[in-house]
């Protein structure tokens, strides 16, 4: 008396499940085909881009979901906090990546920017396809465990790295960009600053919309029928 047992799946569980794996799956699954073209096109200095760096990061992950998924499909458990955690990070970076090249660098481009930065090369699968799996995934078809409010920050976490990275090899002069706002030779530091704020405020910003549609705010408990205000016992 008083162990904790185990429901049995439904119908839904098991299609939900096999869904976040396919969904999951198709990540890595997409790497072989979009990285030698970003490869072709840059050779090794690809991996100074947040782009290739965030989906990368997002194709382990979501393979260590895929496998735990699978997992859970026989043990009619829901997946680990810490492998939701981690998911929740890689889609904010995908979520990040996405937004920034729709409202940041494809206005740059001029009238093809959008159908340059989202739909030819890789950056079909880097900047479109591969977020917007991520995104769906996360938010429709892995909704529990419910994450903490804090676990938000977590976000952060690799794009402070990278720009912290970034930063220091542009003021080094080692290399320049790869983003028009890393450029800081190319602008005063107030802009340089204000550039950081703003990505970092965009990418907790895009974390919270995604652990908030998520279903992680816990819910209310709600009132017995006695206690309702407005009602006497």
């Amino acid at each position: 008396m008083g162990e904790k047992t185990l429901q049995k799946p439904t119908a839904a569980d098991t299609w939900r499940r096999v869904l976040s794996i396919l969904l999951n799956f198709c990540i890595p699954l997409a790497e072989p085909i979009a990285l030698p073209m970003s490869w072709d096109w840059g050779h090794e200095s690809i991996f100074l881009f947040y782009t290739e760096d965030s989906n990368l990061f997002a194709a382990a992950v979501c393979t260590l979901v895929a496998a735990g998924q699978v997992i859970c499909l026989f043990t009619g458990r829901e997946l680990p906090r810490w492998l939701k955690r981690l998911k929740f990070v890689a889609a904010s970076c995908l979520a990040l990546t996405m937004l920034t090249v729709v409202f940041v660098l494809a206005p740059m481009y001029g009238p093809d920017g959008y159908y340059v930065t989202l739909f030819t090369s890789s950056m079909f699968f880097h900047h479109f396809l591969n977020p917007v799996l991520a995104m769906v995934s996360f938010v429709l078809l892995e909704r529990s465990p419910r994450l903490a409010g804090r676990d938000v920050w977590l976000a952060l976490v690799p794009t402070v790295l990278y720009g912290s990275w970034l930063l220091g090899l542009n003021l080094m002069g080692l290399v320049e960009g790869p983003y028009p706002f890393l450029m800081i030779y190319h602008q005063s530091v107030g802009t340089t600053v204000a550039w950081c704020i703003l990505i970092l405020l965009m990418n907790l910003f895009y974390a919270w919309l995604l652990w908030l549609l998520g279903g992680n705010r816990r819910k209310r408990p709600a009132f017995p029928q006695n206690m309702r205000p407005g009602t006497s016992t």
